[in-house]
């Protein structure tokens, strides 16, 4: 359930002297009353509006794990590369894989069609959301123990490594698909970011990458603001 002023609820329960828990970030809040019920408020509105994706992911998610034997995450390789003997003479583009990591989740059957299309019908309104469903899923999480209105301990929800290997699978394949790409594009590769690969620019190139992205079936873009990048430094 979503609320708009659980601050005010909060208060309330703790002039009532109520048990209750809670856990907050920057801009959520998560409230547990002692029957075990949650509601939350996002004090984003765009934020608040997407979050049914995370029941959504988590679900589909339960329901892969239960279906299938535990997943082993893609071996583990670095969120940005570059090639250090990179031609800096040479101009650059980058190309992007859209919807990265929501995409490869869903072509591994992680989360449903339902779900893959809920999730982009607002690309960018809903982008943050996404991404926050799959990087919470076997997170560590910690709640504030109210006893009678009255702050008692910390609750540490330990990391359930079953869910965390998921999305360290989309993680690591999605590296995993820009380090075959960059062996591909050999000394024409200048470094990738997450989910963009940069490299010399010419049609040639553009074309081996565009048609290695769509042979995994991953929709892509092009990045017009790297195209000229002559002297760039190398990323770190």
């Amino acid at each position: 359930m979503i609320s708009h002023n659980l601050d005010l609820k909060i208060e309330n329960y703790k002039k009532l002297k109520r048990d209750f828990k809670i856990r907050k970030s920057h801009n959520y809040i998560e409230f547990v009353f002692p029957s075990g019920k949650k509601v939350f408020q996002n004090k984003s509105t765009k934020f608040a509006k997407g979050l049914f994706l995370f029941r959504m992911v988590k679900k589909d998610v339960l329901n892969y794990i239960d279906a299938n034997e535990e997943v082993e995450p893609y071996d583990k390789l670095p969120v940005n590369y570059h090639n250090k003997d990179y031609d800096f003479a040479k101009d650059i583009i980058g190309i992007d894989i859209n919807n990265a990591y929501w995409r490869v989740a869903f072509l591994k059957g992680y989360i449903s069609e339902k779900t893959y299309h809920k999730g982009i019908e607002d690309k960018k309104g809903f982008k943050a959301i996404r991404l926050s469903a799959l990087s919470s899923l076997g997170r560590e999480r910690t709640y504030e123990v109210f006893v009678k209105g009255i702050f008692s301990h910390d609750e540490v929800h330990p990391e359930d490594k079953k869910l965390k290997n998921i999305y360290d699978d989309i993680r690591f394949s999605t590296f995993g698909v820009m380090l075959e790409c960059s062996e591909l594009l050999g000394n024409d590769f200048h470094s990738w970011k997450t989910d963009c690969i940069n490299f010399y620019d010419t049609e040639t190139n553009r074309k081996k990458v565009i048609d290695f992205f769509e042979s995994y079936n991953l929709e892509w873009k092009i990045e017009e603001r790297v195209k000229k990048m002559k002297g760039a430094k190398r990323i770190e």
